[in-house]
C-alpha cells in the first residue's frame, strides 16, 4: 500500500533546514541563494527510508532501520540539495542509508542536547564564579599542585577523549582547582549548600549526556556548551575549566 506525499508546514521545513545548518549535510553546498534582493530556496525534503520503496528496495533495506515508523515524521526526514537528493535516490544503496541514518541520529542527538540545556538549570554563583575565571588570571603557585592528581584523571577519561583534549583538562585542573575549590567555599559560607547544590545539577547534566552520547568527547563538549549558554556566554574557556574541575571532583566521568 503506497504513502501519500505529506505537503510540509513552514515551521517543519524551517526546523528541517535549521537543525542541517543552512547547508546540505553531504556536500556543504548553501541551501538558500539571493537573487535581486529575495532569498531562494534550492534543497529538497528528502526521505531516509523511501515512502513507497520499490521492491528492490525492499528487499536491500528489509535488515535495516527505520527511524519512525511514520515516514513522513520528521526523524525519517532532512534537508538535501537537489543533486545529492537525486543521487542518494538513485540508485539507493546500503552504505548511503546507512551513512544518513547515522547523520539524522546525529542530528536528533544534537536537538535532544538543546532540549536538555534549557531543562537544566544553573545556580548564579556558578555564573559568578565563571566571571571571576574569566576577569582574573590566576598565577599558578605550588598550592594547586596539592590538590592536583592527573592520575585520578587519567583512570577516568577513555579513549574516546582525545589526547589533546585530555592535556587541556590537566592543564585546566592544574592551574584552576585549587581557586574554584576555594571560590566555592566562600559560597558556601555565605548560601550553605551552594557547592552541592551545583554539583548536583552538573552531576544530573552529565547522566542526561551520558545517555545521549556513547563517547565522552561529545559528553566533554556537550557539558560546556550548556555551562556557557546558561551563564550566557560570558566565557567558553571558563566554562572548559569548570567542566574540568568537575571532572577532577568525581561528579562526572
Amino acid at each position: 500500500m503506497s504513502e501519500n506525499r505529506k505537503s510540509f508546514s513552514p515551521n517543519t521545513i524551517l526546523l528541517l533546514h535549521t537543525e542541517v545548518n543552512w547547508i546540505c549535510p553531504i556536500c556543504s553546498a548553501q541551501l538558500v541563494y539571493d537573487k535581486n534582493d529575495r532569498k531562494y530556496i534550492k534543497f529538497e525534503i528528502a526521505h531516509i527510508y523511501p515512502l513507497n520503496p520499490k521492491p528492490d528496495e525492499l528487499l536491500l533495506l528489509k535488515d535495516e532501520i527505520k527511524l519512525n515508523t511514520d515516514l513522513n515524521h520528521e526523524d525519517n526526514l532532512i534537508c538535501l540539495c537537489r543533486d545529492c537528493h537525486t543521487k542518494f535516490d538513485k540508485p539507493r544503496t546500503i552504505e548511503e542509508y546507512k551513512n544518513m541514518v547515522n547523520l539524522k541520529k546525529n542530528i536528533i542527538s544534537k536537538t535532544s542536547e538543546k532540549n536538555n540545556w534549557f531543562n537544566n538549570n544553573i545556580e548564579k554563583e556558578l555564573i559568578e564564579i565563571i566571571t571571576i575565571l574569566s576577569d582574573n588570571e590566576e598565577i599558578l603557585n605550588d598550592i594547586n599542585i596539592i590538590w592536583y592528581n592527573p592520575k585520578k584523571i587519567d583512570k577516568k577519561l577513555n579513549s574516546s577523549i582525545p589526547k589533546l583534549i585530555k592535556r587541556r583538562i590537566h592543564s585546566n585542573v592544574e592551574e584552576y582547582f585549587y581557586t574554584i575549590k576555594e571560590e566555592f567555599k566562600t559560597k558556601d559560607t555565605i548560601k550553605p549548600l551552594t557547592t552541592e547544590k551545583i554539583s548536583t545539577q552538573i552531576k544530573s547534566y552529565y547522566i542526561s549526556m551520558f545517555q545521549l552520547y556513547s563517547n565522552q568527547e561529545d559528553i566533554f563538549n556537550s557539558m560546556i556548551d550548556w555551562i556557557d549558554i546558561k551563564t550566557w556566554k560570558h566565557s567558553r574557556l571558563a566554562s572548559e575549566i569548570i567542566v574540568s574541575y568537575f571532572i577532577q571532583n568525581c561528579e562526572i566521568f
